[in-house]
């Protein structure tokens, strides 16, 4: 199982880079042909469709990956089932509230973006049971292909369609948004048919097994509670921030998320594809808590490398990379790298929670950010305006991750003191870097010597410390597979 585990996780690290990779250099190309409002509408519509993608599984993928079951076509096929229902109520869902919402946020385009884009609910639901089952065996390199495929082509409409609407309609066309929904839809059509042709699998068929249902519904009660609440802990800062701040700004805020993302999406991607399957199973063999700390700590080390790298370099890294109109992105970045540190700390504690069936952790760790969010953003937008509404977001995550890492504390496995030392690392190596690149810079007046300052500050802190656990680790494994250890 070692050794799936680690040629999944090279795999999910380089698919995933490569498909960060494209989405920035296409993400580059659309800000230089549409201009910010359409950005804003388009975080607004991503609200949405991440909330149809979060709901249309309903616990369906996590089932398959721990249930004994995952591999029987009766259990699969039940679920599959299950999917497509829940993706057709999620797009006749899609049209009851898309002309309130855009009412709410004055946006009449949505009435008829929202629902063309709630199709990619339907689209979710017939995808293949393959995705999960490749998920639960390990087998991640065709998976890894197929969603580096699908997302492919979708930027490559995307940018098709952005040249030819600047060509037909010009550069301030106020329906760009329809780009942005029609790649996305047929970005959504290749994965789910990639899903059916390129994965081994069972060719599906429509049935509802009463004993697998049963043992679905049990399980996806807490993780539907969970991911409903996940949803709104996640996108409430967006919701109340598209209400709040100008559409250019809410663009430009967009931007800044898309780069903060990186790095808790690439923890995700790993824990989700990686790190939950091996848990499940050593959870099953009693033998999870033994080992979390040193699974968890090169995601860890990892993230917080990429975490305290955005703090440092961001400002400088979104002058050189985007034109003066999202110059703001670079001190948001700031706070949401902040933020998403506490995603990772959160994720990884949270692998090993559902791991372990402790379903209701998670979703009280969100409950409890949404109420945090409700009172802080405001609270903070009153006292600082934009600036002190993302102090509040930051707030909300610390204490989301705060439930969860209580929940592993009181199943006595190891996490608190981990987190705190390497928390310590990013906030120092961070703030250095910061400082070596506003010194370089001239307070900010040179972005190139500000990013090249805050990158070699970081990248050599952070250099030495993976040096140091790359040898770390060779030289336990050395010690483990030497005779005198070996014959014990």
């Amino acid at each position: 199982m070692a050794g799936s585990a680690v040629r999944g996780s090279a795999w999910t690290v380089g698919g995933y880079a490569a498909g960060q990779l494209a989405r920035l250099l296409g993400n580059l190309v659309l800000t230089r042909l549409l201009f910010p409002a359409v950005f804003g509408q388009m975080a607004l519509i991503n609200v949405f469709m991440q909330g149809l993608q979060m709901f249309s599984d309903v616990g369906t993928g996590p089932a398959i990956v721990q249930s004994r079951r995952g591999d029987d076509p009766a259990f699969l096929d039940t679920a599959w089932t299950i999917q497509c229902i829940r993706g057709v109520l999620l797009w006749l869902a899609s049209l009851a509230i898309a002309a309130p919402l855009a009412a709410f946020f004055g946006q009449p385009l949505l009435a008829w973006l929202i629902p063309a884009a709630g199709f990619s609910a339907v689209l979710g639901g017939l995808e293949s049971t393959s995705m999960h089952t490749a998920q639960r065996n390990l087998r991640l390199e065709r998976l890894t292909v197929v969603e580096l495929v699908s997302q492919m082509v979708g930027i490559a409409v995307a940018i098709a369609g952005a040249f030819a609407d600047r060509r037909l309609y010009g550069a301030n066309h106020p329906g760009a948004a329809w780009v942005f929904v029609g790649a996305n839809l047929v970005a959504a059509a290749t994965r789910t048919a990639l899903s059916h042709l390129a994965l081994p699998g069972i060719r599906h068929r429509f049935r509802l097994d009463r004993a697998v249902l049963g043992e679905l519904l049990a399980f996806g009660r807490w993780v539907f509670v969970s991911t409903l609440l996940t949803f709104l802990a996640g996108q409430a800062d967006r919701l109340v921030f598209g209400k709040l701040i100008p559409l250019d700004l809410f663009g430009v805020y967009g931007i800044a998320a898309t780069l903060a993302m990186l790095p808790t999406l690439a923890v995700l991607r790993v824990g989700s594809s990686v790190a939950f399957p091996a848990y499940a199973r050593l959870a099953a063999q009693g033998a999870l808590g033994t080992v979390l700390g040193r699974v968890r700590l090169p995601l860890l080390l990892g993230g917080g490398a990429i975490v305290s790298g955005l703090f440092a370099c961001g400002p400088g890294l979104i002058h050189i990379l985007y034109d003066p109109r999202y110059a703001q992105a670079g001190w948001i970045v700031q706070f949401l790298a902040a933020s998403a540190w506490f995603q990772i700390l959160e994720a990884t504690c949270g692998a090993a929670l559902l791991a372990l069936g402790r379903v209701p952790w998670m979703a009280s760790g969100s409950a409890a950010k949404l109420v945090s969010l409700v009172v802080l953003i405001p609270l903070g937008f009153r006292l600082d305006g934009f600036r002190g509404a993302l102090a509040g977001l930051v707030l909300a995550e610390a204490v989301k991750y705060l439930v969860a890492a209580s929940g592993v504390a009181l199943l006595r496995m190891p996490g608190l003191r981990l987190d705190a030392g390497i928390t310590a690392l990013v906030v120092g190596i961070a703030a250095a870097g910061f400082g070596a690149g506003r010194l370089l810079g001239a307070g900010g007046r040179s972005p190139v010597a500000d990013f090249v300052g805050a990158a070699l500050v970081s990248g050599v802190a952070w250099g030495a410390i993976l040096a140091w656990y790359f040898f770390r680790e060779r030289a336990r494994r050395l010690v483990a597979g030497s005779p005198a250890v070996a014959g014990r």
